[in-house]
């Protein structure tokens, strides 16, 4: 996103606009959700009508009602998940991000990879596949939980997330403030495409984490207050590789909750600290402890199953990464 000189006016009418446009660039999340098959309904019932005859097993009228509003019952669901998370995005951007208006011009920008010159040295194409990839993955949660298969779930998250995040980007283009960046377009669809991987293959994600770390910079003004989305200088973005996905490691007594990372961040790319002090980018590397697999082999050794807590938990640390629990390196890129 690039910034433009704007007239500053608020109305609440852009946001009626940029509801519209998210549902209208997203329209396969949608349709992918009017399609979905719902896990244990016989085809017949879900998709065709009720066909009775000597080569097809016979349902009383009885079953077809129940089993045709449990389809019903998980279409409503999965629309309403769709619905709320394009929805939330709309409604943030429209506080946060689009205040100002939408123009009726599409703008486009080049803002770059990860270079010197950028306005955040890389950090925010970094945060966009992070946040495809993160709503992604809790998504697939959330349509499962409405009653879809596992891969139904993993596709609808897919196509909203990914399809929402993209209608971001065309919003930013009519938006008097943004443009359209097609480095940020090309992060989210790299950061789906991740999610999609992962949740797809249980042996890369019991492997890998794409976790963000931060700790409040510090300015000319000393340290400046929590703000995990905006504050780019603070944010470390990693890869982490976990002992705990190595069959060999798996079974070891202490070997099992290390883990070991590499990231990348950017410190002092906004315009009011560039000319004060020097923006620098950062590549990062080093061990740290897998509290999820810790806690697992503590708290809740023994447990016959894992409670929400424990998932809550488990989810959390999957994201964040913990800086007191990590050794870091740090080599430095001017």
């Amino acid at each position: 996103m690039l910034r433009m000189p704007v007239k500053p006016h608020r109305r609440w009418w852009p946001f009626v606009k940029v509801l519209l446009l998210l549902s209208a660039v997203a329209p396969a999340a949608f349709a992918q959700a009017l399609q979905a098959p719902v896990q244990g309904l016989p085809e017949a019932i879900d998709s065709r009508p009720l066909l009775l005859s000597a080569s097809a097993p016979a349902l009383n009228l009885a079953e077809a009602r129940s089993e045709g509003l449990r389809a019903g019952q998980v279409r409503f669901r999965t629309w309403a998940v769709a619905g709320a998370y394009v929805g939330t995005v709309a409604a943030y951007g429209n506080a946060k991000w689009w205040q100002d208006g939408l123009a009726g011009e599409f703008k486009t920008g080049n803002e770059g990879w990860f270079g010197s010159q950028t306005s955040s040295g890389g950090v925010d194409k970094v945060g966009h596949a992070f946040s495809t990839y993160g709503m992604t993955r809790l998504l697939v949660n959330a349509f499962e939980s409405a009653g879809n298969s596992p891969g139904k779930a993993r596709e609808l998250a897919l196509w909203t997330s990914v399809g929402t995040m993209m209608g971001v980007e065309i919003v930013d283009g009519f938006s008097q403030k943004w443009r359209f960046s097609k480095e940020d377009a090309i992060a989210n669809l790299a950061g789906g495409a991740l999610a999609y991987w992962l949740d797809s293959s249980p042996a890369a994600d019991a492997l890998i984490d794409f976790r963000i770390q931060y700790s409040p910079s510090t300015g000319p003004a000393g340290r400046n207050k929590f703000d995990p989305f905006g504050d780019y200088s603070g944010q470390r973005y990693l890869f982490v590789v976990k002992a705990s996905g190595v069959p060999a490691l798996r079974g070891h007594t202490w070997l099992r909750y290390l883990e070991f990372g590499v990231g990348y961040g950017a410190r002092n790319f906004e315009p009011d600290l560039r000319t004060q002090l020097t923006p620098t980018r950062h590549v990062y590397y080093g061990v740290s402890v897998n509290l999820a697999e810790l806690l697992r082999g503590i708290l809740w050794a023994g447990a016959s199953s894992r409670s929400r807590t424990q998932r809550a938990t488990e989810t959390f640390f999957e994201y964040v990464q913990i800086p007191a629990l990590a050794v870091q390196g740090d080599r430095t890129l001017r």
